[in-house]
């Protein structure tokens, strides 16, 4: 191969590859979904917005024991056995939802109850979901709307 060919060789690569990388953009820039892959960053659709405010819901769980006692409890020393993301999968999509919990489900978290409470007997456990306003450049929370409560009996 000789000199020549090899440099046109080049440049139709470059010209190839070039041309890939506008189409993706394009396809990047026109989708409202997350268009992969392709050789770009995620859209940070979860971002906040330009004054540097994002809705959340933050998530309160308190059980209460058979002795009368009641405890605060993270989730995720509550769903300590899973990742986060399934942890707050669980939460929203079986808990939160208000559908009827399978006797598996409330045995499960009747473990976790006496697990997190040192062997306490647990009546019940409650979530509550409250839509917060989080401003990252005050570094606050403020609360918006009403909670979603969910009161689970063991």
């Amino acid at each position: 191969m000789t000199l020549r060919s090899r440099s046109l060789w080049k440049a139709a690569g470059f010209g190839f590859l070039a041309i890939v990388l506008v189409v993706q953009g394009v396809i990047d820039w026109r989708s409202s979904t997350e268009a992969f892959p392709t050789i770009s960053m995620p859209t940070f659709g979860q971002a906040p917005d330009r004054e540097g405010h994002r809705q959340i819901d933050t998530v309160r769980i308190e059980v209460a024991y058979d002795d009368g006692t009641t405890l605060s409890v993270e989730p995720e020393d509550l769903f300590e056995q899973f990742h986060y993301s399934s942890a707050r999968f669980a939460m929203t999509n079986v808990i939160r939802s208000g559908e009827d919990l399978s006797d598996d489900t409330r045995e499960w978290l009747e473990a976790q109850a006496r697990r997190v409470g040192d062997g306490r007997t647990a009546q019940s456990v409650t979530f509550t979901w409250q839509p917060v306003d989080m401003d990252i450049v005050a570094v606050s929370a403020r609360p918006v709307g009403e909670p979603t409560v969910r009161k689970v009996e063991l």
